[in-house]
């Protein structure tokens, strides 16, 4: 019925383990895009989370994304990583996005594996990726930012509404990345947006350039740095200055009961050995502290004052779009997702309409709110 020899064929995994995912659900089923496709919520043996698989007139696979390490002592964690030479990119703030051809359709998939109706919607008015998706059979790897997405908000200069940059370019099925000289080529060529390069060094000076580069990026309010051998056979590493970690931690203790606890306590440890490994004396200490405790104690008391005057804390989301039906087709799949949204405000902006979507967090509210008129809790 779902081709599972094929798609065991095309994995190279035994059809058993195949059928077995699927009937424990670790394998889900899609069909709200044409073609039909399966998506990989676990990791199953070398196939990464994330995959999807399109039944179309020929098997197609879309690999996951790999998971990108994150480097907490920055000096060794080169020092034991990386072979020669490092590349710096930008690593930006938004949400990860894989954008290929099926069936000569232009397809955007978020890092779940998931065709989000919105994304590919937008990223299809872009003239330069259709052309280049029709001349190569790459999957172009990306983070989209701005201030209109139902997903991430940032918002960048060079973007401020809704903006795609491709950090990577791979190949399909076998997930094989190009090397950075060869993925900026070619981009350039077709005149698409990439993250910035900021140099490639030397593993002895790529330390001392990177806290550099990361002391300018956290004055301009942007996320951090990936660093990549120039030839990329080896892992990325990733890595965010304080004032990232501590801007996660003041959204999402807006939001306490909704976020896992691994969430806060990775950002929090972040700042540990940051701390450490720049030396910092006793009143950069006390600064630091200072900024992690109001990023943690200010949103999380706010919300507790909202819920407590009755009102349902959201987080809210813009989008820009040409016609309702787009809208109710991104409702239906975020409901699909599992995200509890209501619909807010819609204008009309010339062409286009601008809806707010507003996002129930229910564990914050339901549980706050239980606090609230009990004064107790089991925890």
């Amino acid at each position: 019925m779902y081709k599972i020899k094929e798609i065991a064929e095309a994995l190279d995994i035994e059809p058993w383990r195949i059928r077995g995912a699927i009937e424990r659900g670790t394998i889900k089923f899609r069909d709200d895009f044409s073609p039909p496709y399966f998506v990989f919520t676990r990791a199953l043996g070398k196939i990464e989370a994330g995959t999807a698989i399109f039944l179309g007139e020929k098997i197609e696979v879309i690999r996951g994304f790999p998971k990108i390490k994150r480097a907490f002592f920055l000096s060794n964690a080169v020092k034991n990583h990386f072979e020669d030479k490092v590349a710096v990119e930008e690593k930006m703030n938004g949400y990860n996005v894989r954008v290929f051809s099926i069936e000569k359709k232009l397809v955007a998939i978020t890092r779940g594996g998931y065709v989000c109706p919105y994304t590919t919607n937008k990223i299809r008015k872009n003239k330069k990726i259709s052309r280049f998706l029709k001349e190569n059979n790459k999957v172009l790897c990306g983070e989209v930012v701005g201030l209109e997405n139902p997903y991430a908000i940032h918002c960048y200069e060079e973007a401020p509404k809704f903006g795609y940059f491709v950090f990577d370019i791979r190949e399909k099925g076998s997930n094989m990345p190009m090397s950075i000289k060869e993925k900026n080529s070619l981009l350039e060529e077709y005149v698409i947006e990439k993250v910035r390069l900021f140099g490639i060094y030397s593993k002895e000076e790529v330390v001392e350039k990177t806290f550099e580069i990361l002391k300018k990026l956290e004055e301009e309010n942007r996320e951090g740095v990936v660093l990549k051998d120039p030839e990329m056979k080896l892992e990325p590493l990733k890595y965010t200055p304080s004032k990232t970690n501590t801007s996660d931690l003041r959204h999402a203790f807006r939001f306490p009961f909704d976020f896992g606890r691994d969430f806060f306590f990775s950002r929090i440890i972040r700042e540990g050995f940051q701390a450490v490994e720049l030396e910092e004396d006793e009143e950069e200490l006390k600064e630091r502290a200072k900024r992690i405790g109001e990023s943690i104690l200010f949103p999380m008391v706010e919300t507790i004052r909202r819920v407590r005057n009755k009102e349902v804390v959201t987080d809210d989301y813009q989008i820009r779009v040409e016609s309702m039906e787009e809208i109710k087709t991104l409702m239906r799949y975020l409901q699909r997702q599992g995200v509890t949204c209501i619909l807010g405000d819609v204008m009309q902006e010339n062409k286009n309409l601008v809806a707010t979507l507003k996002r129930i967090r229910p564990n914050s509210n339901d549980k706050i709110k239980s606090i609230l008129e009990k004064g107790v809790t089991s925890e």
